[in-house]
């Protein structure tokens, strides 16, 4: 609603025009929908909590099956967007817990869940919203998409294993859990749609070929997944485009940013810092109007390293904090200075291994 009524706003002072309608990334738009519905339809077929389920029967401690539920969010991360996997296996933990009788440490593992979510899908293109957007709108390669998370990623892990081995004991429990059917007509036909979509991000394919495949695909067999598509999310970036093309074109906004986003820190702090109170998604398609190609790695680097810190420093990260309120109300506040103050020291150590790096 804010992006909306701030792109409305913005269209009081820039006469609207066809240029508006150009302006609109479209397949960014084609990406997130069929990512969202074949997920949607991986998720209903039992695929992810199959596989979670799977591999925590093979554990018979508290820690390892914490350990294998985050490294398992971490992986999934990589493959499909971070919102989605945390609101497939944010439930499956608090299920977990709840039947080991260890529902107590469950916070602490929904914690780690989220970071590994926000910094496993910080490696690739296809992983978060901001970084499918980046990735199209600077005209990336892969290769050097990923050689610029990969030392995010890579620390962000040590981090995440550590933290999650020092917080959880090494206690024994006996796991009670039954393994759900899998529907393997729909995991095969949702992974067609969603390999369409990786080929796309490679531009193997062309993006009306992966829009048509995914709607004929689910109008005719799987109609009622287009309910859970985030419908809201797609409007957002739609109303950040309108914006960010508005404001690209006052040459006070230009003056600014052209003043101060002119080096690789200020690129990689105004990312970091304007996801802390915006959300890194917004935060990344403002910032890329104003930016030059020449730092791109910072502004990517800044906008994932920024899904940590505050609570909204990610859309995903809200999904979890809906579960904590729902499901542990009274363990919010605990919560929330936890995942904080975790948050700014994987901050500190991450952006000073990227300064290492990178300067």
């Amino acid at each position: 609603m804010v992006a909306f009524l701030l792109a409305l706003g913005s269209l009081f002072f820039v006469k609207p025009s066809l240029e508006h309608l150009e302006a609109i990334n479209y397949e960014v738009l084609i990406i997130m929908f069929s990512l969202m519905i074949s997920v949607a339809g991986i998720s209903e077929a039992n695929f992810f909590s199959k596989v979670a389920i799977f591999l925590t029967s093979k554990f018979f401690t508290l820690r390892w099956i914490g350990l294998v539920i985050v490294l398992s969010t971490f992986l999934l991360g990589m493959w499909i967007t971070n919102d989605a996997v945390l609101l497939t296996l944010v439930p499956f933990t608090i299920y977990v817990m709840r039947q080991i009788k260890e529902e107590r440490y469950a916070l602490t593992i929904v914690i780690m869940q989220t970071f590994a979510a926000n910094m496993g899908s910080a490696l690739t293109p296809m992983g978060d919203p901001q970084n499918i957007y980046l990735y199209h709108f600077y005209d990336l390669g892969f290769g050097e998409f990923i050689m610029a998370t990969l030392p995010i990623t890579l620390s962000a892990l040590i981090l995440i294993i550590g933290a999650t081995w020092l917080m959880l004991p090494n206690t024994f429990v006996h796991p009670i859990m039954v393994s759900p059917r899998l529907d393997k007509k729909k995991l095969l036909l949702e992974l067609l749609v969603f390999t369409s979509v990786l080929l796309l991000i490679l531009r193997v394919v062309y993006p009306l070929y992966v829009l048509g495949f995914a709607f004929v695909i689910n109008l005719l067999i799987y109609p009622h997944l287009f309910r859970k598509v985030d419908y809201l999310l797609l409007l957002t970036f739609v109303s950040f485009f309108v914006l960010t093309y508005n404001l690209a074109n006052w040459n006070l906004i230009q003056d600014f940013a052209s003043g101060f986003l002119d080096s690789n820190l200020s690129v990689y702090l105004a990312g970091l810092g304007f996801s802390q109170v915006m959300s890194n998604v917004p935060a990344a398609v403002l910032l890329a109007t104003f930016t030059d190609k020449t730092y791109w790695v910072y502004l990517l680097q800044g906008v994932n390293v920024g899904a940590m810190g505050s609570v909204i420093g990610s859309l995903a990260s809200l999904i979890t904090f809906k579960f904590v309120i729902r499901e542990f109300s009274s363990e919010k506040k605990t919560y929330l200075l936890t995942y904080t103050a975790l948050s700014f020291i994987f901050i500190v150590i991450i952006s000073a291994v990227l300064f290492i790096i990178f300067h």
